[in-house]
């Protein structure tokens, strides 16, 4: 076997991925723009695990002059290195927030530390509001130079405590305070630059940061993080070829795979990048999982969707925000769609006009909120919807219509919240679950000429062309279902699977809360 670079997988250092010999996909040219661009306050919004801690390793080595560690990369022969920055570095995520007290202590004995590792003794302040300012003071006073400041995560005790909206107010209204530092202190400062998940307004924790030049949704930067299509061909190409070989696919194959399930997220709509932790792990592994995912589901996300009773950002496939959306909100008015937004479980696709197309970034994200959301959703443990969606794929491949719709009818029978949308809508968007779930090839709402059928389903050999209706009353289900099966036959869905040579059934079905209805047909021409 030949050389391979190691893969980073959980390292974000650096000096040490460049003295040890790892793989480093260079993102010093957007160092470099925001280093001799205008500005000098920067904030950038990414979800987690998406390689911010590592661009601000990289951007504490340029500042402090480490030439020898940028030999072959973009920034080495386009700055005067011998322009030297003492760099604060904050990493927020390391501060517990269990508690007011247990906050307020672990950021106070963090700075003391970082004084320590300064040179610059012991911080007499109280607060660290006050601590901070006096380490800004001394460090620019012992070097007698600006001083660059990176803040990593800075909203990460914010978004610990979100389940405890009292506590994460206190929190907050100690860093409004903490980061107005920032702005009192700018005569000593060269560059700031911040990263977190969420924008929490300007006005509510940023009041003194007027000045903040918020990054994440510009185009020039929207590889900041992630690895772009180039980038993940040229800098792991032994380790595509060691996968394509484990998984006993064509190199094309293999990469359309990896953009299937990793692939997707934009923050422009054009320029679209992978999710590197995953990415790392699935070369490392060699084994397609939700590894992103499972470092962390959104429960806070889904418990106060349910408290809303509005699951809208994950049932539908899309959805249209005004381009003046940025995410950025107050804590009393945390907005759901713009919470998914942030943390990475929508995306912009596209943009349309004045509005932003946001979706599903990828099939990680859909596969794993779908088998988070669906067990939360009927009642019924992992176990039990594996069983039964298991159960529906079978009777499906059996051209058992029966017994495939016994097993629907016992996933939906205990529904256990309601939603916003239209009650059809919220089992069609179940169905897709289910379908999505199984793993096969399934596209809901398919445009025809006549109108768009619920779904249509592949298997080896068989297509389902299905549509569902929703009927407000037990009573009421045989009309629905006489209508859905007409629909099929008045719209003629099934004709753009007749071309295709494979055996066609026409499944219609109606439900209401805790039944279901079903009519199946085998189409002949």
């Amino acid at each position: 076997m030949r050389f391979m670079k190691k893969l980073p997988v959980g390292e974000q250092d650096f000096t040490v991925l460049r003295e040890e010999g790892y793989v480093y996909v260079d993102k010093t040219a957007h160092i470099h723009r925001l280093m001799t661009g205008s500005g000098r306050f920067f904030f950038l919004s990414r979800p987690r695990r998406f390689g911010k801690s590592l661009l601000l390793s990289t951007m504490k080595a340029v500042f402090e002059g480490r030439k020898d560690l940028f030999d072959g990369l973009y920034i080495y022969d386009k700055i005067d290195w011998n322009k030297h920055y003492p760099v604060i570095h904050l990493d927020m995520s390391s501060i517990g927030a269990a508690s007011l007290e247990v906050f307020n202590a672990g950021i106070n004995t963090y700075l003391d530390e970082l004084a320590i590792d300064l040179g610059c003794g012991t911080l007499k302040a109280q607060t660290a509001s006050g601590k901070l300012l006096q380490l800004i003071n001394q460090v620019y006073r012992n070097a007698c130079v600006k001083v660059a400041i990176l803040i990593d995560e800075y909203d990460k005790p914010i978004q610990d405590t979100l389940h405890k909206p009292e506590l994460a107010a206190e929190i907050r209204d100690i860093l409004r305070s903490f980061y107005t530092v920032i702005k009192s202190r700018s005569e000593s400062i060269h560059f700031v630059f911040l990263t977190g998940v969420s924008k929490i307004s300007q006005v509510s924790i940023f009041s003194g940061l007027n000045n903040l030049n918020d990054i994440s949704l510009d185009g020039q930067y929207a590889a900041i993080c992630g690895y772009t299509q180039e980038e993940l061909e040229t800098g792991f190409t032994e380790h595509i070829g060691y996968l394509a070989v484990s998984e006993s696919l064509s190199q094309e194959q293999l990469l359309e795979k990896i953009k299937y399930w990793y692939n997707g997220y934009s923050w422009d709509g054009e320029i679209f990048v992978y999710n590197p932790f995953s990415t790392l792990l699935l070369l490392e592994k060699r084994k397609f999982d939700p590894h992103w995912f499972d470092t962390g589901t959104p429960t806070f996300l889904l418990d106060l969707m349910a408290e809303r009773g509005d699951f809208t950002p994950v049932l539908k496939d899309e959805l249209l925000v005004s381009r003046m959306f940025s995410g950025s909100q107050a804590l009393e008015e945390m907005d759901t769609v713009a919470l998914f937004f942030q943390t990475g479980y929508l995306t912009i696709k596209k943009q349309i006009g004045d509005s932003y197309r946001l979706e599903i970034p990828n099939n990680e994200v859909r596969y794993s909120l779908y088998n988070f959301l669906l067990p939360r959703m009927t009642g019924k443990t992992k176990y039990e919807v594996k069983g039964l969606v298991d159960g529906f794929r079978r009777a499906l491949e059996q051209e058992d219509p029966a017994a495939a719709v016994g097993n629907l009818r016992l996933l939906f029978a205990h529904i256990t919240y309601d939603t916003h949308l239209p009650y059809e809508a919220h089992y069609q968007a179940l169905l897709q679950m289910a379908l999505l779930l199984m793993g096969v090839s399934q596209q809901s709402e398919v445009h025809t000429d006549k109108g768009r059928p619920d779904c249509i389903i592949w298997l080896p050999g068989l297509t389902y062309v299905t549509e569902l209706k929703y009927a407000a009353e037990p009573k009421d289900l045989d009309a629905a279902l006489v209508e859905g099966m007409a629909q099929i036959h008045r719209n003629r869905y099934y004709e753009t699977s007749i071309s295709k040579g494979r055996k066609i059934w026409l499944l219609a079905l109606a439900v209401t809360k805790g039944e279901m209805a079903y009519q199946a047909e085998l189409y002949t021409v």
